[in-house]
């Protein structure tokens, strides 16, 4: 994005000062300017509220609490690994401009007791002031391997969609 469009401002935010170290060289290799921060999701722009656009691909496994080997795609948190991404869409539509679009690639837990029912997709209809501009499963069970987890007891698979919405106001 940054080097298709050089003359918009990009930033890279993430906790981890690794990531932040990779994303400054992966800049520096596509000669493309980046601001890449340290933040807790927005907070280190938190005060501007004019984002045009968020991409993001939060972990979304759940969170492994008893100390076990958590694969590098976990911490999704709780709610099975949708506390995360349901964060990112709530503080993401602040830090939104009128008009900005946040994109999100994420997994979704489907309870086998109400296998018709998305939690993230009923969430995000409710959200006042946002336009679901679209809603894709793009896999409709990924990590099953992950089902066993004490986390997992009633979802019988995790799909990954994809969604943009549209801070209308």
């Amino acid at each position: 994005m940054a080097r298709q469009h050089p003359e918009v401002e990009v930033f890279g935010l993430d906790l981890n000062p690794k990531a932040l170290d990779l994303g400054k060289i992966n800049a520096t290799m596509a000669e493309c300017k980046i601001s890449c921060l340290q933040s807790d999701l927005f907070s280190a722009v938190a005060s501007r509220n004019d984002l045009d656009l968020i991409v993001s691909n939060p972990p979304y496994i759940a969170s492994v609490e008893d100390g076990d080997d958590v694969p590098m795609y976990a911490a999704g948190g709780s709610q099975q690994g949708l506390a995360l991404p349901l964060r990112i869409v709530e503080e993401g539509v602040k830090a939104l401009a009128s008009g900005g679009h946040l994109m999100l690639y994420t997994g979704v837990p489907i309870s086998y007791r109400m296998p018709g029912y998305d939690p993230l997709l009923e969430y995000l209809k409710k959200i006042d002031g946002v336009e679901l501009v679209s809603y894709r499963i793009l896999h409709p069970d990924m990590f099953g391997e992950e089902l066993s987890s004490p986390a997992y007891t009633d979802v019988g698979r995790i799909q990954v969609v994809g969604t943009v919405l549209r801070k209308n106001k």
